[in-house]
């Protein structure tokens, strides 16, 4: 992996999406972070004396059972030293490390968010202790969202006035779609669908490695009423192993 650092001055993240032929790990995300120096003045947010780069409040997304990685520099811009001396992490969802890029200067702190987060919001904020008199704490907010690693669009399915009551009507013919899709990276396997109301049926149309296209459809007419029920997609994922999509059909 290589990087081209024209234009870039501070603290800078990169990822990209690694394929492998192992069967245990078929697929991981590669994060770069890194500082680059340049000629420029540093860019960020100017709180009290110090320049946080890029800014002092980070976000991002990832999907359970993934992490995301960051880093942030502070600069010191008087000509007095200021140092560090102090990182709390204040929290489980972020590891966070300290290093010294340039006593009394110059620092970074590198972190990376829990891979065992459930699905939702977490903010965590760190707090740096320094030796300067007129700002002896900087806080830094970090928040990070958790998706589910795998999800179903849409999220119900409702077929409105089969017309089993047409000798003539191909029930055959009715179909809608559902996309079964992982959060990161690809490897995603549909390992069975089943569904509670035996007139529905559901097979795989279409799979590219990220993503599965289901359709569904009917075995045979239903009886004439409105039916509810559940399909059932079984996937590889480890924390995602089972969807439900409620699905309901009136016939008449």
């Amino acid at each position: 992996m290589t990087f081209n650092s024209t234009g870039y001055n501070g603290a800078v993240t990169k990822h990209a999406e690694v394929y492998t032929n192992d069967p245990e790990r078929p697929q991981f995300t590669l994060m770069m972070s890194m500082v680059v120096v340049g000629d420029e003045a540093p860019r960020g947010r100017q709180v009290g004396p110090f320049i946080i780069g890029p800014t002092n409040e980070w976000g991002s997304n990832t999907p359970q059972g993934s992490s995301v990685n960051g880093l942030i520099t502070i600069t010191n811009t008087t000509q007095q030293p200021i140092r560090i001396t102090k990182l709390d992490p204040n929290g489980a969802a972020f590891a966070a490390s300290l290093q010294i890029l340039e006593d009394g200067k110059r620092y970074s702190v590198g972190f990376v968010s829990s891979t065992t987060l459930p699905v939702g919001g977490h903010k965590q904020t760190l707090k740096l202790t320094t030796d300067s008199k007129d700002m002896p704490e900087l806080e830094l907010r970090l928040e990070v969202v958790v998706s589910p690693a795998v999800i179903v669009n849409p999220t119900s399915l409702a077929f409105d006035n089969v017309p089993v009551s047409d000798p003539e009507a191909e029930i055959s013919l009715v179909s809608k779609f559902l996309w079964v899709r992982a959060g990161r990276g690809a490897g995603l396997e549909i390992k069975s669908i089943t569904s509670d109301l035996p007139f529905v049926k559901a097979k795989i149309e279409m799979m590219d490695g990220a993503s599965v296209t289901l359709r569904v459809g009917f075995s045979e007419k239903p009886p004439k009423g409105t039916h509810t029920g559940k399909i059932r997609i079984e996937t590889n994922n480890s924390n995602v192993k089972t969807l439900e999509v409620p699905i309901t059909v009136s016939a008449k």
